[in-house]
C-alpha cells in the first residue's frame, strides 16, 4: 500500500504561514534536507502532516516543553 497524503501539496508560503515560520527560515530547512519537499519550477511543495510530523519529532529530541 502506497502512503498518499490525505491534503493537497503546499506551497512553501502556505505551509510557512501555517507554521508560523518565515519562508526565509522554511526554505533552508528544506534544503538543508530537514524537510522533504517536491521542486518545481514555481517553487517548493509540502506535505503538510509530514512535516507537522517531524517538527514534532525534533521538538521531542531538543527537549522543548510540551513537545511530548
Amino acid at each position: 500500500m502506497t502512503n498518499i497524503p490525505s491534503e493537497r501539496p503546499l506551497k512553501l508560503a502556505e505551509m510557512a504561514r501555517l507554521l508560523g515560520v518565515s519562508v526565509t527560515w522554511l526554505r533552508a530547512e528544506a534544503e538543508r534536507g530537514a524537510f522533504p519537499h517536491v521542486k518545481t519550477d514555481r517553487g517548493m511543495l509540502f506535505d503538510r502532516a509530514t512535516v507537522e510530523r517531524l517538527l514534532i519529532e525534533r521538538a521531542k529530541r531538543e527537549g522543548v516543553p510540551g513537545a511530548e
